[in-house]
């Protein structure tokens, strides 16, 4: 048997499972996945019906976790997914949404 190398540490792959063991974590990723433009923090909230300190909390799991990126745009943070780390860590997730 040949074991593959691994393209994700298994430290990684803890917090990107921690950050998709939520379900809001993964309302998220979902209005993310629909969405065509970068959205912040507020936006998701309001979509949501989440308060912006709670969708905040969540925002930082997933930044941590490498799924989503975070862009300044003066005071504002937007926020995309990083589909990448998505296929890489776990092929065919985006595709279930």
């Amino acid at each position: 048997m040949t074991i593959k190398p691994l393209t994700i540490d298994d430290e990684k792959r803890a917090r990107i499972f921690k950050a998709l063991s939520e379900k809001k974590r993964i309302e998220i990723v979902r209005y993310l996945m629909q969405s065509p433009q970068l959205n912040s923090c507020g936006e998701i909230g309001r979509t949501l019906g989440m308060d912006k300190s709670n969708v905040t909390y969540h925002l930082k799991i997933m930044n941590d976790a490498e799924l989503i990126h975070v862009v300044r745009e003066g005071q504002n943070k937007k926020i995309h997914l990083v589909k990448d780390m998505f296929n890489t860590a776990v092929p065919g997730f985006l595709d279930s949404l």
